[in-house]
């Protein structure tokens, strides 16, 4: 009997290592493709980070690749008015057409001055080669935009300011009690999502305390042992009295930690600023059993004096002088649980619970042996992000909470909170002439600004006017400012020509308005992109990028760098490759391989290679010949062997998708105990950036807020605190969603499909008690109105998980421009709610106040 061939034959079944890129994470995963289509995703078990576990965006991942509404081929734009719902009116070219066009506005404003071009983008898996591109083109504009807004402002200068890293995470493994403001850290969100979540249920089974502080009860408050709802935007209070509670009522520091490894037995004067030695300049510290002045480093820790009695010292040079921790504990003393209930609705017995909490979980003077070496064991720590980091004053924000840390000596020890990336396997924390501690990862100099050492402040050279935020590690939301204002900034030109690919900075991005008119303001704008967004509607030329799955980039080629997935206490350095599963759809291209072909025609690829081989450090024999043109998957294949070796080539990681290069050991873990440089729990080093900056914008007549410069960390209440009338009485609070991050997830029909199941994502949740006081009930369609007139409208829950003075709008929702018909304009876009505006901007953090206060009222039937 003839046996019956099937309608179609399988002649490839394949198994391809690459990694996903739904997030910023780069998860290790394999994709099977049939017959040359994808058509599975899954994990690796023994890779890192997520040793086998996708979320649900990485399994969603295929719907984006086989979008219909993909852009697969280069149009130009007809219709030259441009706004928010605008026709464009693509035009289709070729790509001859399209590159020639694109080359001849380089040239022009070339001509003009390099700096005018900005290259925007959040792949940062590809911004070695961007910044080269623009370096070589002469540009110093390189931005992630609307990702620096309002996320890790509050986060990552304080997380250089105390390890010498970029991002800073609780030690699982060890940790016993962990407070969490304003983040999702474990809950499938912020870095290394996969990895975190799975440490984050061993360590919740094996007994680990969990309190999470923020007015929703977010997915990872819903699952943690105490929700601590609390007032928007007053984090910093609850901090400070935290840190009162432990130093002035319960007498509970790390006081071996803070002489040996801070700042807080530097003597300070009275104009604020460190008492130094004559002839050395040196800080100087009270030696205790000396009974005088001397060097820092003169001095024994445990002879060095934390305070010096209620008078302080007598004159000392004829200056009065006192510890730093001296001052910094009688200021503490301002935040009373009582002055702080006022201000952040948490009661008074509530702080005074935690701050036992922290103090007992914390064990101080208790040791661990790992490895051979006998560390100190803090298992508490305390954690924060975007939350907190998303408001007027929000470097203060974040250095209030992360000096919890400080005072129970819990940083960069097992069970505390621990570094990203500052040591590896050859390198580690250095210090400044003043003891303090700046980064040694010589990645991190080359690719990031760093707090310390300080930067000098001068004339703006950059649309994001960086020159003037010497703390900041980026100015990304200034970046409109520049550009509508560029004369205001004495900047010698205007943007031209704008290169903006994988950042949506008008959905993403504060105040849709403003940034229009920004957009509007440049000549000319291509985007690089797999699907139109509201951002594309602005471009005069849009080239179809590749889709994740389709192209060739050495995603995690530097996790010592990068902080996503940096390897974790134990775990290998992972190096691994996103390679094309399969052929690109229509005339889509990777958009660093354009860059590279416009490049050659701009006659500028020879200062490309040399700048590149300076950018991703590679050593001979495979730095780039600067008179040769190299295919991109030549570069790679010399990238890879430059930092592996000849035997692991890029053939080698097309084999295999990754190479583990050793493991993280405790001593790269746990730095903090192998090296002497110390931390600033006194911030002097603000008091003169803060003088620099006064300076220069008074000589130049320029409205600069710089109260928030002081070495005493306060709380200062945002704009909406005091500005609100009466009747706006309700926070509107934005949080993240585990399964919708960047908006092109919003173009994923499975993910929105999750979304639309699910009661908390496209309603405006409020608290069930305050919508029966307003007459509101479930379902009812509700205005949101802010003092400014600004209004949007959505379905109201009801919902015990808000604060009662709150309402929850998550995500980045209610978008106009997306192929998914279904769900155009779904939900509340709340970026549409902050405004954009000098007194809402941080001009010591450089972030965007999204504190945004609304009156509610039912909407009228349409």
């Amino acid at each position: 009997m003839a046996v019956k061939e099937p309608a179609t034959r399988v002649w490839e079944d394949v198994w391809i290592p690459t990694v996903c890129d739904m997030c910023y994470n780069g998860c290790t995963i394999r994709v099977r493709r049939v017959n040359g289509v994808a058509v599975k995703i899954e994990g690796i078990p023994d890779a890192p980070p997520n040793y086998g576990k996708v979320c649900a965006k990485g399994n969603a991942g295929l719907m984006n690749l086989y979008n219909p509404g993909r852009i697969l081929h280069p149009l130009v734009r007809t219709n030259p008015e441009k706004g928010i719902g605008v026709d464009p009116k693509w035009k289709q070219v070729t790509w001859d057409e399209a590159l020639n066009l694109f080359v001849s506005r380089l040239q022009a404003a070339r001509a003009k001055d390099p700096r005018s071009v900005i290259g925007a983008s959040f792949d940062s898996y590809s911004h070695f080669m961007l910044r080269s591109f623009l370096t070589a083109f002469g540009s110093p504009n390189l931005t992630t935009a609307s990702a620096g807004f309002f996320c890790g402002n509050g986060m990552h200068p304080v997380a250089y300011t105390f390890t010498g890293s970029n991002d800073v995470h609780p030690d699982l493994e060890h940790c016993n009690y962990l407070l969490m403001f304003g983040t999702s850290y474990g809950f499938v969100a912020q870095a290394n999502a996969m990895g975190l979540t799975q440490e984050m249920a061993r360590a919740r089974m094996r007994g680990m305390k969990l309190a999470v502080v923020d007015p929703v009860c977010t997915y990872a408050a819903s699952k943690a042992d105490e929700w601590i709802p609390i007032r928007p935007g007053t984090d910093a209070a609850f901090a400070l009295s935290l840190m009162n509670v432990l130093a002035n009522e319960l007498h509970r520091v790390d006081e071996g930690f803070l002489r040996q490894y801070t700042n807080s037995a530097y003597l300070i004067g009275p104009d604020g600023h460190y008492v130094r030695d004559r002839e050395s300049g040196k800080p100087m510290v009270w030696d205790a059993r000396a009974g005088e002045a001397r060097t820092f480093d003169a001095v024994a820790p445990e002879d060095a004096a934390l305070e010096v009695g209620a008078q302080g010292l007598g004159p000392l040079q004829g200056l009065e002088a006192r510890p730093g921790f001296q001052l910094f504990k009688d200021h503490l003393r301002t935040y009373s649980p009582e002055r702080a209930a006022e201000i952040t609705s948490v009661p008074a017995e509530t702080i005074r619970r935690v701050a036992r909490d922290l103090a007992e979980a914390a064990s101080i003077g208790s040791t661990i042996r790992l490895e051979g070496h006998e560390l100190p064991l803090r298992p508490a720590a305390v954690i924060w992000y975007r939350g907190i980091s998303a408001h007027k004053h929000a470097m203060l924000n974040g250095m209030s909470v992360g000096q919890i840390n400080l005072l129970l000596g819990a940083l960069d020890v097992p069970g505390g909170l621990l570094n990203a990336t500052a040591s590896g396997p050859f390198w580690g924390p250095r210090e400044d002439a003043d003891g303090l501690l700046i980064p040694g990862n010589p990645f991190t100099f080359r690719h990031m600004r760093t707090p310390l050492p300080r930067r000098a402040v001068k004339q703006p050279e950059t649309l994001e006017l960086i020159e003037l935020f010497p703390l900041s590690v980026y100015a990304r939301a200034m970046l409109w400012l520049g550009v509508l204002h560029a004369e205001q900034f004495g900047l010698p030109y205007r943007a031209e020509v704008l290169i903006q690919c994988r950042t949506n900075v008008m959905a993403a991005g504060a105040d849709p308005e403003v940034t229009a008119e920004a957009l509007k303001r440049i000549p000319f704008i291509v985007s690089l992109a797999d699907h139109h967004d509201e951002t594309t509607e602005f471009a005069d030329l849009l080239l179809p990028d590749a889709h994740n799955y389709e192209r060739l980039v050495p995603v995690a080629f530097n996790p010592y760098y990068r902080y996503n997935n940096a390897a974790l206490p134990g775990e290998a350095w992972l190096f691994s490759l996103q390679q094309p599963v399969v052929s690109p759809a229509g005339e889509a291209r990777y958009w660093i391989e354009v860059l590279l072909e416009v490049a050659d025609r701009l006659g500028i690829l020879p200062d490309l290679n040399t700048t590149f081989n300076t950018i991703a450090q590679l050593e001979d024999p495979y730095r780039l010949d600067p008179n040769r043109k190299y295919t991109w998957a030549e570069i790679c294949d010399q990238w890879t062997r430059s930092y592996f070796g000849a035997e692991h080539g890029l053939e080698y990681f097309r084999e295999h998708g990754y190479y583990k290069a050793g493991r993280r050991n405790a001593r790269q873990s746990y730095p903090r105990a192998f090296h002497s440089a110390r931390i600033p729990l006194y911030l002097e080093h603000f008091l003169g950036a803060g003088e620099e900056v006064r300076q220069f914008t008074e000589e130049h007549d320029l409205p600069w807020d710089t109260s928030d410069y002081v070495a005493l960390t306060e709380w200062k209440a945002c704009p909406a605190h005091s500005e609100s009338p009466p009747e706006y009485d309700l926070w509107v609070v934005n949080q993240k969603l585990p399964f919708l991050t960047y908006t092109f997830t919003g173009e994923n029909p499975w993910l929105m499909d999750l979304a639309e199941r699910n009661t908390r994502v496209f309603p405006v949740g409020i608290n069930a008690e305050t919508a029966r006081r307003k007459g509101i009930n479930e379902e009812d369609e509700i205005t949101l109105e802010t003092p400014s007139g600004r209004q949007v409208r959505g379905l109201a829950h009801l919902s015990q998980g808000v604060h009662p003075e709150c309402l929850a709008v998550p995500g980045i929702l209610g978008r106009w421009v997306t192929s998914l018909d279904k769900y155009r304009g779904k939900g509340i876009h709340f970026n549409q709610l902050v405004e954009y505006s000098m007194d809402r901007l941080d001009t010591l953090a450089a972030a965007v106040d999204a504190c945004v206060k609304v009156k509610v009222s039912k909407a009228p039937k349409r």
